[in-house]
């Protein structure tokens, strides 16, 4: 879970501490660039000890810090301060731990940043966010590390203050009767997805956001730029409507995501997603795809979402690149038809060019299964908590791209313990309508 605080909207005394914070952290960062060139000994004095133990440890359970020191050209390390963490649910005795985490009392604590007495920082905690503690809390998780960061917004550049809670929990790994298969695709086309057993379709459907709803807010934040640039008008309404468009992706995403992985348990299928690759992805914006549309291509945070949610409930999961211009059925180059219809010349088979994969998935049906009756369930928890804090400044392509082959080369979906980034609740084994949905996983004040 991701808490976020706006820096302006917290009281005098707490923003002054928190000020004194970023002088911590900006020491801390120092001390991490320094020993990623192999420069710099372990710190003997708190608090800078302390952040070094708990970020060594961190890194060395999720194995993310290999990563960055293998990388052929790091760039600049940027991690958060991490803190060992206590829950307390009721009247639970408080052991001194870095971050204290208070339901009763709707609050957090921050402490050990100083290695001064009286610096605790104290923040509201919002219902959604006890709501959401206390849903994992009843799926058996547990809080195990909190990272803490002061940073800048990416959609509104305001300093915020980051508060990530780790959980974790153990989970028997799920064995796989059938298979989901996933399409990703623009998502003015939708997210195609079906249940495969065998040579049968069980069920599909296609899930699409309001498009033309996107799309004119996305003209309307055109104008907007258009008119702050020019006049220096207009600039908070741009922001807001910015805001606004990204949180109805969100939204669409959360939901999405929550319904494959309720159809997942639901019919004990493991999830085979076809993602289109970066290179495609990038020829796509930088050729003649129109300004409006390049919003919906934009599913890489989807994608990680379905597969941290997978391994939260020992969903087995792996990415897997099938065709979509290939005829299942002869192998033949298949041609492009109005409304995204596909035709094979040879033998004549015709669908539509986002159902082939499902086919593709059909003929290979053993093969996609046979890898996941060999995995057990492992889990980094923090993992993409800590790189979205220790992403190089100024992240551009090559840096996402860069995380993103880090990401996929890290942990295999299946092993034991695994981290909730919005879960649903667990889905019913009978192919009724499943549970409601749960809150957002952010939550600011």
């Amino acid at each position: 879970m991701l808490l976020s605080y706006n820096m302006r909207l917290l009281p005098p005394e707490t923003a002054e501490k928190v000020s004194a914070f970023l002088k911590v952290q900006e020491e801390f960062r120092r001390w991490a660039e320094e020993w990623l060139r192999g420069e710099a000994e372990k710190p003997e004095r708190n608090p800078l000890k302390y952040f070094t133990d708990e970020f060594l440890h961190a890194g060395k359970a999720l194995d993310w810090l290999h990563n960055v020191k293998n990388d052929a050209k790091p760039k600049r390390l940027r991690p958060p301060l991490v803190f060992n963490a206590q829950l307390r649910l009721d009247k639970e005795r408080d052991v001194g731990r870095g971050v204290f985490v208070d339901i009763p009392k709707r609050e957090v604590r921050i402490r050990k940043w100083s290695g001064e007495r009286g610096k605790t920082i104290v923040l509201p905690l919002r219902d959604k966010a006890v709501e959401w503690i206390l849903a994992r809390v009843e799926e058996g998780g547990r809080l195990v590390l909190a990272a803490v960061w002061v940073g800048a917004s990416r959609r509104s550049r305001a300093v915020r203050l980051y508060v990530a809670l780790a959980f974790r929990r153990e989970v028997a790994p799920m064995q796989p009767r059938r298979l989901l298969v996933v399409d990703f695709n623009a998502l003015s086309n939708g997210v195609s997805w079906a249940v495969v057993e065998g040579e049968r379709i069980l069920k599909r459907g296609v899930l699409r956001p309001d498009v033309s709803k996107l799309i004119h807010l996305q003209k309307r934040i055109a104008e907007l730029d258009t008119l702050c640039a020019n006049k220096g008008k207009a600039c908070e309404e741009a922001t807001a409507a910015k805001s606004r468009l990204w949180r109805i992706l969100r939204s669409f995403e959360v939901e999405v995501v929550k319904k494959l992985i309720q159809l997942a348990l639901q019919y004990k299928a493991a999830i085979v997603a076809d993602v289109p690759n970066d290179e495609s992805i990038r020829e796509l914006k930088e050729n003649n795809y129109s300004a409006e549309k390049k919003v919906f291509l934009n599913f890489g945070r989807m994608r990680k979402r379905l597969k941290r949610l997978a391994e939260w409930y020992g969903v087995p999961y792996r990415e897997e690149r099938l065709y979509s211009t290939i005829c299942p059925h002869c192998g033949a180059k298949m041609e492009e038809q109005p409304s995204r219809r596909v035709k094979c010349k040879v033998c004549s088979f015709e669908t539509h060019r986002d159902e082939v994969p499902f086919y593709w998935a059909q003929k290979r049906f053993h093969e996609l299964t046979s890898p996941f009756s060999k995995q057990i369930i492992k889990f980094c928890c923090l993992k993409n908590l800590m790189e979205i804090a220790a992403a190089p400044a100024g992240r551009g392509p090559s840096a996402r791209r860069r995380l993103g082959r880090q990401a996929r080369s890290g942990l295999a979906p299946g092993e034991a313990g695994r981290v909730a980034a919005t879960p649903p609740r667990p889905a019913r084994p009978r192919r009724t309508a499943q549970p409601g949905l749960q809150p957002p996983e952010t939550a600011g004040s």
